[in-house]
Order: structure tokens, then C-alpha cells, then sequence
């Protein structure tokens, strides 16, 4: 082979390699034995009922620290199966009378006279009629959580708010206002 040929198909091999090269950078083309696509993973939807959890905020430097810790807004039963989980999360012993739990709707319902030991939980049925030691009954007649999007709010004796959530059908949490 002469050198012409040989210098000739040189040329043609650089500048076959500077071309692609330049179409890489211009046009992010790779070849298929190099080519790499991430496969994305959708993060998952939470489900309509949304673990609360405490407010650890509206609790910080108080003595007794009362929380929401779970609700189920929008039962498969009745409407009136609904009910809401609060937990005692502090070192002292809570006294509930007088104490006001409350949603964006307006309802309103004062507890009556219960202790909540440390680390005790109790359950607060819109509507049950037979309860254990660990539950207490709202008696209505009506819902007290709207089944789609609705705020609470936990508010002591002298109605300072200890605790917050709100919840939306796509089961959405976050600290309520009010």
C-alpha cells in the first residue's frame, strides 16, 4: 500500500473521530454500548390516612406534653366509626378535663375528666358505645372529621394549643394554624 493511501485513510480516521465527537457533544448522542438512562422510581402516593405524629413545636419547654398520634378520618364502617389517637409523650402524668379538641368545621368537643399516664394512649371515638378504660366517646350524632381534608387542633385547660394537623385526601400532613 503507498503512502498516499496510507495518509489518506489516516486523514479519514481522525476525522471520522473528531466528527463523532463533535455530534456527541452537540447532540448528547452515545453509542449504544456506552449509552446509560437512569430508570426513575415515582416515589409512592401516601395512602388517604395519614399517620399524624406529634407537633414536637407547640410542645417544646411545656410540662405536660399531649399529642395527636393517629386518625382514622373516613372509616370503611360508619361515618361515626371515625376517631382519633391522642398519646401522652412527656414525663407527667396528663389531666385531660377541660382540655378542647377541635376541626376546621367548628365542632368542638371538651374531654371530661381523665388521666393520661406517661406514655399512655387514648382513643376518641366520634360515636362508640362501649368503650374499654383506653377510649372515650364524643356521643354525636353527626361526623366530626370531614373525610377529604380537615385540620385538628388539641388545646389544654386554658385553651393554649399543643398540638396540630391537617390531612387531605391525598393524605397530606401538616401543622395546622389556627
Amino acid at each position: 500500500m503507498s503512502s498516499k493511501i496510507k495518509w489518506g485513510f489516516a486523514i479519514v480516521m481522525v476525522l471520522s473521530v473528531v466528527i463523532i465527537a463533535q455530534a456527541t457533544a452537540i447532540n448528547n448522542y452515545y453509542m449504544p454500548a456506552v449509552y446509560f438512562e437512569p430508570t426513575i422510581t415515582p416515589t409512592p402516593t401516601p395512602t388517604q390516612k395519614p399517620p399524624s405524629g406529634c407537633n414536637i413545636q407547640n410542645l417544646l419547654g411545656t410540662k405536660v406534653k399531649v399529642c395527636f398520634a393517629d386518625i382514622e378520618p373516613k372509616p370503611t364502617t360508619s361515618p361515626l366509626d371515625e376517631w382519633v389517637k391522642i398519646k401522652n409523650i412527656g414525663n407527667n402524668t396528663a389531666e385531660l378535663e377541660g382540655w378542647r379538641m377541635s376541626s376546621d368545621t367548628g365542632n368542638k368537643y371538651d374531654f371530661p375528666a381523665f388521666t393520661l399516664k406517661v406514655g399512655q394512649t387514648v382513643t376518641v371515638w366520634t360515636n362508640k358505645k362501649s368503650i374499654n378504660s383506653n377510649e372515650l366517646s364524643m356521643n354525636r350524632d353527626a361526623e366530626f372529621w370531614k373525610d377529604n381534608k380537615d385540620c385538628g387542633y388539641l388545646k389544654d385547660d386554658s385553651r393554649i394549643k399543643k398540638d396540630s394537623f391537617c390531612y387531605s385526601s391525598a393524605g397530606l400532613v401538616a401543622p395546622a394554624g389556627e
